[in-house]
Parts: C-alpha cells; sequence; structure tokens
C-alpha cells in the first residue's frame, strides 16, 4: 500500500509538472494567434496606393501627378493630361503631360512612393 501511494505521489507530481508545460503552450498559441491577427490587421488596413490613383477622376489624378513632378523639383506649371501605360518592370505607370509641353514617365510602388522620369523636348 505503501508502494503504492507513492507510485500515486510521483505520478501526481509529474502530471502537475505536465499541466504547467501544458499551460504555457495554449499562452504561446495564444500570444501567435494574436501575432498572426496582428499581422492579417496590418495588411487589411494597408493602402494600395495605385488602386486608390486608378480609382481618382482624371482631375484628381493630374494633382496627384503634379504633385509628384514638384516633388521631384521639375518645373510643371499644370498637369494638363494623364494616361495609364503597360507597367514599366512590373511597376505601374503613367504618362504626365506638362502645360509647357513636358512628359514625364511616374512609376508608382504600391507603397505609394514615386519615381518621375523626364524626357527633354
Amino acid at each position: 500500500m505503501r508502494l503504492f501511494l507513492i507510485g500515486m505521489a510521483t505520478l501526481a507530481l509529474t502530471a502537475c509538472g505536465g499541466a504547467n508545460e501544458a499551460d504555457t503552450t495554449p499562452m504561446d498559441n495564444a500570444a501567435d494567434a494574436a501575432a498572426t491577427a496582428n499581422m492579417a490587421a496590418n495588411a487589411a488596413n494597408a493602402v494600395d496606393h495605385v488602386a486608390a490613383i486608378e480609382n481618382l477622376s482624371e482631375t484628381e489624378q493630374q494633382g496627384v501627378f503634379l504633385r509628384a513632378i514638384r516633388d521631384a523639383d521639375i518645373p510643371c506649371r499644370d498637369v494638363i493630361e494623364t494616361e495609364k501605360l503597360e507597367p514599366q518592370g512590373g511597376v505601374a505607370t503613367w504618362r504626365a503631360q506638362c502645360e509647357q509641353g513636358n512628359a514625364h514617365l511616374i512609376l508608382v510602388q504600391p507603397d505609394g512612393s514615386a519615381q518621375v522620369m523626364s524626357r527633354t523636348n
């Protein structure tokens, strides 16, 4: 009987240790689930700037591209025409025509960064 009690006590202590390990696993799983949910929420909240530009009216697109051209320190009084072109290297591309006649290619990344390339007349 005494051997039986010692065996039960040993099993109980082992079970307690196992319970602690089992208790941390759900917490780890919960932390992993929270991190995954956080990443999914960030991805859902991310703005696809290319799609946003595509959904603008032509006048609004002209304003966006005028700002990009001026931010690149290129003189432009006003953008009078925009045209969506085939993507260049997988990057969304537009042609913007300034009032002075200069045309600029504007490559827009999904994160909203833009690269302006100009040609001279």
